[in-house]
C-alpha cells in the first residue's frame, strides 16, 4: 500500500525546508558575533571636506596604512595582526596574506600599495549618524575619535560606535 502526503506534511516541509536555510545562512554570522573581541581602533585624519557626507562619517584608521608583506598584493585580501597598546588602543604594523593561526586580527582588502605601504579597506569605513549628531560634528574633523570594532575571530570587523574623548556619538 502506498502512502500519499497530505497538504499538511507538505507544508511542514516546505517550512522546514526554509528554516533549515535561513539557519545555515544566518549560523556562521551569529558563530562569528559570539566568538568576536571587541576592541578600540584609532581613527586617521581624512579630507576634512569630505569628512562629513550628508549623514555619515567617512573614517580612515591608523591601520588602514601598514608596511606590506612580501606576498601581499593590491586586490587581494590580507591580514593585519593587532596587538594592544598601553593605550588601550589596539595597533598594527604590517599586512601579511596569510591568515594568522591566532589572537586577535583584521581582515581587509588591499587597496593599493605604494612605497612598500598597503592601503586597506576593512568595511568599517562610514559610520552613519542621526541628524543631531551629524550636525555637532561637522567641521570637527577626526582628530580625537576612536571606533569601537567588535571583530570576529575570522577577522571580519564590525563598526560598532564612535568616541570622541570620552563621549560616545551617536
Amino acid at each position: 500500500m502506498r502512502r500519499t502526503v497530505g497538504p499538511r506534511e507538505r507544508l511542514a516541509l516546505a517550512v522546514t525546508a526554509q528554516l533549515l536555510l535561513v539557519g545555515g545562512l544566518l549560523s556562521p554570522a551569529l558563530l562569528d558575533s559570539v566568538r568576536a573581541q571587541e576592541v578600540m581602533l584609532e581613527t586617521a585624519p581624512v579630507d576634512p571636506r569630505d569628512l562629513l557626507r550628508g549623514q555619515y562619517l567617512t573614517l580612515a584608521y591608523r591601520v588602514s596604512r601598514v608596511q606590506a608583506g612580501p606576498d601581499v598584493n593590491g586586490g587581494q585580501v590580507a591580514y593585519v595582526p593587532l596587538r594592544k597598546s598601553s593605550k588601550g588602543v589596539w595597533t598594527g604594523e604590517r599586512a601579511v596574506a596569510t591568515r594568522p593561526g591566532g589572537g586577535v586580527f583584521l581582515q581587509g582588502r588591499v587597496q593599493w600599495i605604494n612605497a612598500g605601504q598597503a592601503t586597506l579597506n576593512y568595511g568599517i569605513e562610514r559610520f552613519y549618524l542621526s541628524e543631531e549628531a551629524a550636525r555637532s560634528e561637522e567641521g570637527r574633523g577626526a582628530a580625537g575619535l576612536r571606533a569601537r570594532v567588535r571583530v570576529a575571530p575570522s577577522g571580519r570587523a564590525r563598526l560598532l560606535e564612535l568616541w570622541r574623548e570620552n563621549e560616545r556619538i551617536r
